[in-house]
């Protein structure tokens, strides 16, 4: 999974009632989209800074650009591309933060519906825990705070955040509540009428019930979301080429291309 700029997959497996698998995902079906940032991007009102792990590469503050700390002189042409740049950016950052927190609170919401009915208080509360971290690893990749905004690079940035750490995390989760999760499918099965396998044909169909609602709920959101990220993907296009124009225009910043893996 690589990191995009727009139409962001944003990829977790969640554990479900009856062993079932959810996987949620943002960027609809538009592979053009599917490319990776080579470089930091910070979104102030002032200005616009790519950048390397915190070494700036080069920066836009309205019409005026400063490539490795230097000012490089435009003509009107190169600066009206600049402003046009930059305002393509404005717009559309905080659009892809937005659509990331929105698939956090997706992610979050399919994990604690799926597996908080089953778990203890206890348990419940370790899960908790355990996607406050989730959503903090990816706020060091993709976040908003006052008025900046940070999309990280690299293929890995988003993937760290769903890492063999993450993964062990569920699966230790789930071991140590094993008997919590017993008792209450235990005594799920129990009440109800009939014998025993009437109520555990009944259990079956509540799981089964349970997870479908689940399902509707997690579609209709991933459908809303993947619409938001096509559109959004749209207006990405348009904006690379932009970016295209401007490195072509403007030597400087030939060599540092915003974006790989484009069509």
């Amino acid at each position: 999974m690589k990191t995009l700029l727009l139409g962001m997959t944003l990829g977790c497996a969640l554990l479900a009632p009856a062993s079932s698998a959810w996987a949620l995902g943002l960027g609809g079906d538009n592979d053009a989209c599917d490319v990776s940032l080579n470089y930091d991007v910070t979104l102030t009102p002032k200005k616009l800074v790519i950048g390397d792990q915190g070494q700036e590469r080069y920066r836009v503050e309205m019409d005026r650009l400063y490539v490795d700390g230097k000012e490089v002189t435009l003509d009107a042409k190169q600066k009206k591309l600049l402003t046009e740049y930059q305002q393509g950016m404005a717009k559309q950052l905080p659009e892809v933060v937005a659509l990331v927190d929105e698939a956090m609170d997706m992610a979050n919401a399919a994990v604690s519906t799926a597996l908080t009915p089953l778990l203890g208080d206890e348990t419940s509360t370790k899960l908790n825990d355990m996607m406050t971290q989730l959503h903090e690893r990816v706020g060091k990749v993709v976040y908003h705070k006052g008025d900046t905004y940070f999309i990280g690079a690299t293929d890995d940035t988003i993937d760290k955040a769903f890492d063999e750490e993450f993964s062990r995390q569920m699966e230790d989760l789930v071991m140590q509540s094993m008997g919590s999760i017993m008792i209450n499918i235990g005594k799920s099965m129990m009440n109800g009428e009939g014998d025993f396998s009437e109520r555990m044909d009944a259990f079956g169909k509540r799981m089964d019930k349970l997870g479908e609602e689940i399902d509707q709920q997690m579609d209709e959101r991933s459908k809303a979301l993947d619409k938001r990220a096509d559109a959004l993907c749209d207006d990405f296009q348009q904006l690379m080429a932009v970016e295209d124009q401007l490195r072509q225009s403007v030597p400087a910043l030939s060599a540092y291309p915003l974006v790989s893996g484009r069509p």
